[in-house]
C-alpha cells in the first residue's frame, strides 16, 4: 500500500515538486535560444546582472507555481490549484508548439504571480464549496491526505 505525505512532510514533498517544476521551466528557457545581441564588455556585464537577478525572481516565482498549488493539495485535499497550474502551463506548451501566441514563455513568466494567484483562487472557491458541504451533508470536507 503506498502511504501518501503526513502533514509534516507535505512541506518537503512540495518543496522537491517545486525545485523541480523551477528547474524544467528554467531548462526550457535557456533551450529557446536566450542570448545577448550586443558584443561589447559593460553592455553584456549590465546583462548578464540584470538576467541573474530576474532568473532568481522568476526561478523563486516558477518554485511557488509548483510548490503552493501542491501543498494545497496535500495539505487540503484541493485539486484545482494543482489542476488549473498543469493547465496553463500545458497552454503555454501547446501556444509554443503551434506558434498562436509569439512568446509564450516570456509572457508565462511574466505574469507568473496572476497565474498562480488564479490558481490560488479556484482553489479557494473550492474550499469554500467544500466546507459548506461539509457543514450539511458531513462529506467532502478539507483534510490531509493519507
Amino acid at each position: 500500500m503506498v502511504r501518501l505525505p503526513s502533514r509534516h512532510s507535505a512541506g518537503v514533498v512540495s518543496t522537491a515538486c517545486g525545485v523541480g517544476y523551477a528547474v524544467v521551466v528554467l531548462a526550457w528557457i535557456f533551450s529557446s535560444g536566450v542570448s545577448f545581441g550586443e558584443s561589447s564588455l559593460p553592455t553584456v556585464a549590465v546583462g548578464f546582472l540584470y538576467a541573474g537577478g530576474g532568473m532568481f525572481l522568476t526561478g523563486a516565482g516558477m518554485f511557488l507555481t509548483g510548490a503552493v498549488p501542491l501543498y494545497l493539495l496535500l495539505r487540503l485535499s484541493l485539486l484545482t490549484p494543482t489542476l488549473m497550474t498543469l493547465w496553463i502551463l500545458g497552454d503555454t506548451v501547446w501556444q509554443s508548439l503551434y506558434g498562436s501566441h509569439l512568446h509564450p514563455l516570456s509572457s508565462y513568466l511574466t505574469v507568473w504571480p496572476l497565474l498562480l494567484g488564479v490558481a490560488v483562487a479556484v482553489g479557494i472557491v473550492e474550499a469554500l464549496l467544500r466546507t459548506g458541504v461539509d457543514h450539511w451533508f458531513d462529506q467532502f470536507g478539507l483534510r490531509t491526505l493519507r
